[in-house]
């Protein structure tokens, strides 16, 4: 793929990404935790897929496979915090709570801390992005 298709992908998973944490906002506004938790999650997870394209690395194709892709690309190589890791680890598994297990509510509590880290990880996510466009515009020069 070309670099204009590239930047064409990374800009389709940020929008969504930024999308789906506009929605995320009024699930949580409505007290529609289950529905917040999961667009919270998929808010992340497509500003993670969008980092991956920038940074020419293959697509997850499973949710824990992005988990760990992040970990080993992003967090083990100090470019993100720990703290970030397992924070997009937490998100996965409260969202497959929120969706497939009917014996565990979600609650206002579960999600509050994350309100909060879901927005600044994709600002961290995205930041990310605009340093390899950085880079990339460096050494072509």
């Amino acid at each position: 793929m070309d670099k204009q298709g590239t930047n064409t992908l990374v800009e389709l998973q940020m929008e969504k990404a930024n999308r789906f944490l506009r929605q995320a906002e009024e699930m949580y506004a409505m007290r529609y935790w289950d529905l917040a938790a999961n667009r919270y999650y998929y808010a992340c997870y497509h500003a993670v897929q969008g980092l991956f394209i920038a940074y020419g690395l293959p697509a997850a194709k499973k949710h824990s496979g992005a988990v760990t892709q992040f970990s080993l690309h992003f967090v083990k190589s100090g470019r993100i915090e720990v703290t970030y890791g397992s924070f997009f680890a937490r998100m996965m598994q409260l969202r497959q709570k929120a969706d497939y297990n009917c014996a565990y509510e979600i609650s206002e509590k579960d999600l509050k801390e994350q309100v909060t880290l879901s927005k600044t990880f994709i600002c961290k996510i995205e930041q990310l992005i605009r340093d390899i466009s950085v880079i990339e515009r460096i050494y072509s020069s």
